[in-house]
């Protein structure tokens, strides 16, 4: 955690904090209605996070500020996050608002960040290890991976449909 407490993402620094931050949690569920009329509900585990808010840039550099932000937001990718009293995210930069026009030195904006898994994907789910009940479809089930990557990624496992060994080492990207 950062000790000067400035929202920040990729190399630009907001010049002032916004005014309104909200951190967005939710799970993902899946929901199904049975032959009797009741319904079935699955918690298929938790989601991204979305973090929106709104701010002010003011004085002579309103305009500048705004559109240094844009530009960054332009830039595409992902980058890290830093929240004042947060642990760092990374978060794709998916929407900026203009609210007010420069009016008397005052720009209002609102923004949105999406949290994104590609940098944890990249970093921790390289390889995983067989447990000796899960085949290679499980894993690909698992982890999101398609079943014809793990196969070509994975030619020494020769049947998909066969348990993997604890000590089997399983490449997913």
């Amino acid at each position: 955690m950062r000790t000067d407490e400035k929202m920040s993402y990729k190399s630009y620094v907001f010049p002032v904090n916004p005014s309104l931050i909200k951190i967005s949690h939710e799970r993902k569920i899946a929901k199904a209605s049975v032959f009797d009329g009741y319904d079935i509900v699955n918690d298929m585990g938790g989601s991204y996070r979305i973090i929106s808010g709104e701010g002010e840039f003011f004085g002579s550099r309103c305009v500048e500020d705004f559109l240094a932000l844009k530009s960054v937001m332009d830039s595409g990718g992902g980058g890290m996050l830093y929240l004042p009293s947060q642990k760092p995210i990374y978060a794709v930069f998916e929407q900026l608002e203009m609210t007010a026009q420069d009016i008397q030195g005052v720009i209002k904006y609102k923004f949105k960040f999406i949290e994104s898994f590609e940098k944890h994907r990249q970093e921790r789910f390289l390889y995983c290890y067989g447990n000796g009940r899960d085949c290679l479809w499980d894993i690909s089930y698992k982890y999101c991976v398609n079943i014809d990557i793990l196969t070509e990624l994975n030619p020494n496992i020769k049947r998909p449909d066969i348990p993997i060994f604890p000590w089997e080492k399983v490449k997913l990207c």
